[in-house]
């Protein structure tokens, strides 16, 4: 399509998009309420931990369909029905008591339909007590360890352990790039050394979004318009 060289009526999706259709893979159940993901063929499908989903938010409605009904494509050909989602902020389960207050702004990964974790999945190279050594304190007081798509970070003050950090309060992690960032006012220093341990891998987990609240049942609050790149 040419460049305009006239004003143009660009449509608008209402409600900044938050719901869209999508057709139903096939010999496919989806359930009201359960994280929807996106495969490779561009059909719904629950979430999973199965690598290279894309989340696209939570199951509303069947397309056509009546009040209450699951998109119970099984069998059935895909695209036989399609599913209305919306984007938002939902709760949803913690898989493995990786989420809590301190994980509060993190981005969490779709563990299935209906739980997720900090952890992107990934893990077949697992480092332990890599030294570390922060920048001298004129610098931002950010480290990478190496690798990228890294879980399961956590920091202490000695090769055998010493001291173990809180993460949230002492440091902060990106895990997908690797980064590791201290915190003002936690308990490590500008420069110090510390040894990290982690998981490193490529993640076979999509992210659902991030994490913006924890409620008093332990469930976390998922803002699933935040996506990352690689999987919007």
């Amino acid at each position: 399509m040419a460049a305009l060289t006239n004003s143009r009526n660009t449509p608008e999706f209402a409600d900044r998009g938050s719901m869209q259709v999508y057709p139903v893979e096939a010999n496919t159940t989806v359930y009201l309420g359960s994280m929807v993901a996106l495969n490779a063929n561009g059909n719904a499908v629950p979430a999973s931990s199965v690598a290279g989903l894309k989340l696209v938010g939570r199951a509303d409605t069947v397309l056509n369909g009546i009040p209450g009904q699951d998109a119970v494509n099984n069998p059935g050909a895909a695209g036989a029905m399609s599913i209305v989602t919306r984007r938002g902020v939902f709760m949803y389960g913690v898989n493995d008591g990786s989420i809590g207050a301190a994980q509060v702004g993190l981005i969490a990964f779709a563990v299935d339909d209906n739980s997720v974790s900090v952890s992107d999945g990934s893990g077949a190279t697992t480092v332990t007590a890599q030294s570390t050594t922060f920048p001298a304190a004129s610098s931002a007081q950010i480290v990478s360890v190496g690798h990228e798509s890294i879980s399961k970070v956590k920091v202490h003050s000695t090769s055998a352990g010493g001291t173990v950090y809180s993460e949230g309060t002492d440091y902060v992690v990106d895990y997908q790039a690797g980064l590791i960032m201290l915190v003002t006012g936690g308990g490590i220093a500008a420069a110090a050394s510390v040894f990290v341990d982690y998981n490193w891998g490529a993640p076979t987990r999509s992210v659902a979004g991030r994490i913006v609240n924890i409620d008093s049942s332990g469930q976390a609050w998922i803002d699933f318009w935040y996506q990352a790149a690689a999987t919007v």
